[in-house]
C-alpha cells in the first residue's frame, strides 16, 4: 500500500469495495451511482450515497469519467480574454456553470484563427460541452468541430447545422442607432474604425452603415479591436477630415479617445465619438462614452443553458438574438462649427 492510499494520521483511505460492502451491493453499481451512469432504484442509490458518507469516500474522477463519460467539464474558447466583452460573456457562462458543480476550461485565442481551431479541437477532446465565442475560424473548420460529436453552441457567429446552437447579438439595429443618432445632431462625414474583419460582428456593423445610404458619408478605416488598436489608427481618421468617429466597440474607442486627449482635440466640442458593447469602463470615461449597451452576462448565461440542453439531449437546434440599445452619453453632440 503506497502513502496516497492512507489518509493524514496513518488511517487508509475508504475504497469503493468499502462502500460496497457497506452497502450490500457489488462495487461497480457503486460506481454508477456515485458517476452518475446506468440508472438504479432510488432505495439502492440512497443507501450506497449513505454508505459513501459514513465512510467519507470520496471517488476517483478519472473512474467516474469512464463510468458515466462525462468529465463534468465545458470549454469556452475566446477571441481574446483582455477584451471586457468577452470576459463579461465568461463571467455569465461561468457564473451558471457554477450551481452544477460544472468546471470550465478556457482558450484565449489571441485573436489568432489558427490557434482558435487547435485550442477547440484540443478541448472537444477532453469537454462534455463547448462554446465557442466569435469564432473567427472558417466554416469548414467549425464543422469539423460538430463533427466530434461534442455539443457545441456558438456566440455572435450564424451557422446553419442542427448540431449547433447560436447566441446573437443584433449589431446590424446597435449600429444602426449609433449611425441614425449621429445624423439627428447633424453629422454627414464619419470615420468608421472597423474591427477584425473575420468576425461576424463586424461584418454586420459594416452592413449597417451601408444601409443607412446618403445620411452618412463613411470612411472606413481597418483599425482592429483592443485599445491599443483604437489610438494607433486615430490620427489616420482625422486625416479625413471627419465629424465624428465611430469605433468597433467601446474597448476601441477608450484608445481612441487617449489620443485625442494626447493631442489636445475636444470630444464632443472638436470631434463627436462613440463606442460599441457599453463596458463598464464605457460609463466613466471622460467623457462617458456613447455606445449600444449589450447584455453581455446574458449572453453567456444564455448559452450555457442552451449547452446544457443540449448536453442532456432534449434541445432541439436554435438560435437565440440579443438586442443592442443605443446608450446617449457625453462623448456625441453637434458637430464643431
Amino acid at each position: 500500500m503506497t502513502s496516497g492510499d492512507r489518509r493524514a494520521g496513518g488511517r487508509r483511505r475508504p475504497t469503493v469495495h468499502d462502500v460496497a460492502r457497506a452497502a450490500g451491493v457489488s462495487p461497480p453499481t457503486v460506481s454508477r451511482v456515485l458517476a452518475g451512469g446506468k440508472p438504479v432504484s432510488a432505495e439502492l442509490s440512497e443507501r450506497v450515497r449513505a454508505a459513501a458518507a459514513e465512510l467519507g469516500y470520496r471517488p476517483n474522477p478519472a473512474a467516474q469519467v469512464l463510468v458515466s463519460g462525462q468529465h463534468g467539464t465545458i470549454g469556452v474558447v475566446l477571441p481574446d480574454l483582455a477584451n471586457p466583452f468577452f470576459s463579461e460573456v465568461l463571467k455569465g457562462v461561468t457564473s451558471g456553470a457554477g450551481p452544477s458543480d460544472t468546471q470550465v476550461m478556457v482558450v484565449d485565442a489571441d485573436e489568432d484563427a489558427t490557434h482558435e481551431h487547435e485550442g477547440a479541437e484540443r478541448l472537444a477532446r477532453w469537454v462534455d460541452g463547448l462554446v465557442l465565442c466569435s469564432p473567427r475560424m472558417p466554416d469548414a473548420q467549425l464543422a469539423a468541430i460538430a463533427d466530434t460529436g461534442v455539443p457545441l453552441v456558438l456566440v455572435n457567429r450564424p451557422f446553419e447545422d442542427d448540431r449547433v446552437d447560436t447566441v446573437l447579438v443584433d449589431y446590424h439595429s446597435g449600429m444602426a442607432a449609433l449611425a441614425d443618432h449621429l445624423a439627428s445632431l447633424g453629422h454627414r462625414r464619419v470615420a468608421y474604425l472597423a474591427g477584425p474583419s473575420g468576425a461576424w460582428s463586424e461584418q454586420e456593423r459594416e452592413r449597417a452603415l451601408r444601409d443607412a445610404g446618403p445620411a452618412l458619408d463613411v470612411v472606413t478605416i481597418p483599425c482592429g479591436s483592443g485599445m491599443a488598436d483604437g489610438h494607433a489608427v486615430t490620427d489616420e481618421a482625422l486625416g479625413h477630415h471627419p465629424t465624428a468617429i465611430l469605433a468597433f466597440s467601446d474597448y476601441v474607442a477608450l484608445g481612441v479617445l487617449t489620443r485625442l486627449t494626447e493631442l489636445g482635440v475636444a470630444v464632443p466640442g472638436g470631434i463627436s465619438l462613440t463606442g460599441f458593447d457599453d463596458i463598464p469602463l464605457a460609463a466613466i470615461a471622460g467623457p462617458g462614452l456613447t455606445t449600444a449597451t449589450v447584455r453581455k452576462q446574458e449572453i453567456g448565461a444564455l448559452a450555457w443553458r442552451q449547452l446544457l440542453a443540449r448536453m442532456d439531449r432534449h434541445h432541439e437546434a436554435r438560435t437565440t438574438i440579443v438586442p443592442a440599445e443605443l446608450v446617449r452619453r457625453g462623448s456625441t453632440g453637434a458637430p464643431a462649427t
